[in-house]
């Protein structure tokens, strides 16, 4: 009698559900869906921030990108905030800042805000702003952006990046991976700046639809909806095309499912052997007796022998952050018996 074991290389599970890989580096997620005039929402990231609601801004579903609604700012004294975090300063990390808008033509302002993070006032530079700059009838994107080393808006500073029309749904997105920053408008690169300084931290709530915390100004009219912030991902390093729906909000059942692939590099976990979701990030076998030689291995380049019984094993592909553990496992032979 034969028996025939089930290749576990094609073990997976089925009607799984596909989500965001990087959902757990997703800080703020505001699908603005409500019923009409509501004035809370809920942020469907897994940090559930508390969101608070000034001026008149509330859920309309006059206008939505998805979902049936968006919120609504009528561009005289109302802004959300959401309490500072340790997670909003994004410090040397990666980063992506991205939303929808619909901007009102009829706005007084001249600076009307999407993102801010300020410094306690309508002046002077914090972290981040960002918005619609309104001019005789012409509208352009602006980003400013400061570090902690020099002058203001160091990082970037740049009032008319790129035309926008009114009316009219509008991807934004800002993205930094290393030192290159990226700015997007409905999924185009309209601005790119290098810089390795990190952002500024100025201890303050992040805004939307308003410049500045003590003294708010600088309103935002029209529409927003699906509001994103991802720390320690630079999600968009070149054109794409802007999403079809609305941002995903979980890591999906599909992204938690373990499958050992057939090149044995590491643990895939998910469809498509994304690399950010592998259990196994790297491993090594090696002979460390007589001439030191790598066995196998995955994502480790070199082997050095650093005296008795030290050994120093270099990355083909460095980690991302140092969140990570280490297992080791010594074999030797002891009395010619063979030991772990």
């Amino acid at each position: 009698m034969s028996f025939n074991a089930p290749d576990i290389r094609q073990f997976k599970l089925t009607g799984s559900t596909v989500g965001d890989v990087y959902f757990p580096k997703t800080e703020l997620l505001l699908p603005f869906d409500g019923t009409n005039g509501s004035t809370s929402t809920t942020d469907s990231s897994n940090r559930n921030n508390s969101i608070t609601f000034n001026g008149n801004a509330q859920i309309s579903t006059a206008q939505s990108k998805f979902g049936g609604s968006s919120l609504l700012l009528d561009g005289a004294g109302d802004y959300l905030q959401v309490a500072n975090q340790d997670y909003f300063d994004f410090g040397s990390s990666d980063f992506t800042m991205e939303c929808w808008f619909y901007f009102d033509s009829s706005s007084s302002e001249t600076y009307n805000t999407l993102l801010d993070m300020g410094n306690g006032s309508a002046s002077g530079s914090g972290p981040y702003w960002t918005g619609v700059k309104s001019d005789s009838g012409t509208y352009t994107l602006f980003v400013q952006m400061d570090s902690t080393a020099g002058g203001d808006w160091d990082l970037i500073n740049n009032v008319a990046i790129t035309t926008v029309s009114a009316s009219t749904w509008h991807h934004f997105a800002i993205s930094r991976e290393g030192s290159n920053f990226k700015v997007f408008l409905d999924g185009t690169s309209v601005l790119t700046a290098t810089n390795s300084n990190p952002l500024r931290d100025e201890n303050s709530a992040l805004q939307i639809g308003a410049r500045g915390q003590n003294t708010a100004s600088h309103y935002f009219k029209g529409y927003i909806d699906d509001v994103r912030i991802t720390n320690g991902v630079g999600r968009y390093t070149s054109n794409f095309t802007a999403p079809t729906t609305a941002h995903l909000t979980s890591a999906g059942d599909a992204n938690k499912q373990i499958i050992v692939n057939s090149s044995a590099d590491g643990v895939d976990v998910g469809t498509g052997g994304i690399n950010q979701a592998r259990v196994a990030k790297a491993w090594i076998n090696f002979n460390g007796s007589g001439t030191v030689a790598i066995r196998d291995s995955y994502n480790f380049s070199s082997l050095t022998d650093d005296g008795t019984g030290l050994y120093k094993a270099n990355f083909s592909t460095v980690m991302s952050d140092t969140n990570y553990s280490f297992v080791a496992e010594a074999c030797g032979t002891l009395n010619g018996e063979d030991n772990e």
